[in-house]
């Protein structure tokens, strides 16, 4: 009988250590550090700065610009991205700060090639000529350069070319896109009143869009963003006037030779009721004050006008080009 009992109780304390032993947890090894996750290196930070100067400087046309000197870079840029790949740890600064001048003196060197050729195309009387050469001998002497010059060097003689063009292009740009924005609303006016905001309502309301646009443009100093808005609702406008204008003199003429056929079916009829006149009703011929048709309602015209002077932006606006036009007028009397 004792025997029983050990066994039994031998069986339960077998089942609780096996118990104990399974719910024992194992122990988790240390999850491996991911790349990403470090802290990026002195190298590898630079290495970010080259890429977006690189980026920078292709959107702004350096590969065209300047192929030979792009080239040079590039193959500079590709073996130091190697080497810090290679080496994250090793100090790589210098090499990696004279790249992030090259690519940004090329993007500086092509707006400024950019705002040469915007400038060509303006009255030579509306700038200034010195700075002018100024900077076309600052642009000649970069593209005389190459990859012999440290970024430093050719970065500095970028920013002299762009620095003598950014002035006259600002300068001479926020005046005339402060006169295209008087010219956009004479247009406005014109195709107002021939009402073009009911005959082509979507078109009108594009124009109406672009010009707030322009004008946010302007106070924001977006000055060419805001000249090339203006200048397309201005043309939207003239051309809203010109087609509205010839519809409708179309339209009136067309009326007027209704009108005289009117006028002479009611000669002949008056002709007619004297030489045989009519004694009694007719079926399907209505009395004299009979009402044919409904009378019909039409919207006010003057509703559809969208108003583009009116608020903060739009006053500011005005203001500013007037401004911008008053300086540029006393400018142009000085020379």
């Amino acid at each position: 009988m004792k025997l029983k009992y050990l066994g039994v109780l031998f069986s339960i304390f077998s089942v609780f250590y096996l118990i104990g032993c399974g719910s024992t947890p194992k122990a988790e090894e240390p999850a491996p550090v991911s790349r990403e996750a470090e802290e990026p290196t002195a190298s590898e930070k630079m290495l970010a700065e080259v890429e977006n100067a690189r980026k920078a400087a292709i959107e702004a046309g350096a590969e065209n610009n300047f192929p030979q000197l792009f080239a040079d870079t590039e193959k500079s840029y590709k073996e130091l991205k190697a080497a810090v790949e290679a080496n994250r740890d090793a100090d790589n600064s210098a090499q990696l700060a004279d790249l992030v001048a090259r690519y940004k003196s090329m993007e500086k060197a092509s707006k400024a090639k950019a705002m040469k050729a915007k400038i060509e195309g303006m009255d030579p009387s509306t700038y200034d000529k010195k700075a002018y050469d100024k900077g076309t001998e600052a642009l000649a002497k970069y593209e005389s350069m190459d990859s012999s010059s440290s970024g430093a060097e050719l970065l500095a003689q970028a920013e002299l070319a762009y620095g003598a063009y950014n002035v006259i292009v600002n300068k001479g740009l926020t005046a005339m896109a402060g006169r295209e924005r008087k010219a956009a609303l004479e247009a406005k006016k014109n195709a107002d009143s021939v009402k073009a905001g009911v005959a082509k309502k979507t078109e009108y309301k594009k124009a109406s869009d672009l010009f707030k646009k322009a004008d946010s443009a302007y106070v924001t100093l977006n000055i060419e963003g805001a000249y090339e808005d203006y200048k397309s609702a201005k043309e939207i406008f003239n051309d809203l006037y010109e087609t509205v204008k010839q519809n409708r003199a179309a339209a009136q003429a067309a009326l007027d030779r209704a009108k005289q056929k009117v006028a002479e079916a009611a000669s002949t009829a008056a002709e007619a009721d004297k030489s045989d006149p009519l004694t009694t009703k007719v079926a399907g011929i209505e009395s004299e004050d009979a009402v044919l048709l409904s009378e019909e309602k039409f919207a006010n015209p003057e509703d559809a006008v969208i108003d583009v002077e009116s608020g903060a932006t739009a006053e500011t606006a005005k203001k500013e080009a007037a401004a911008a036009i008053a300086v540029d007028e006393v400018s142009q009397e000085a020379k």
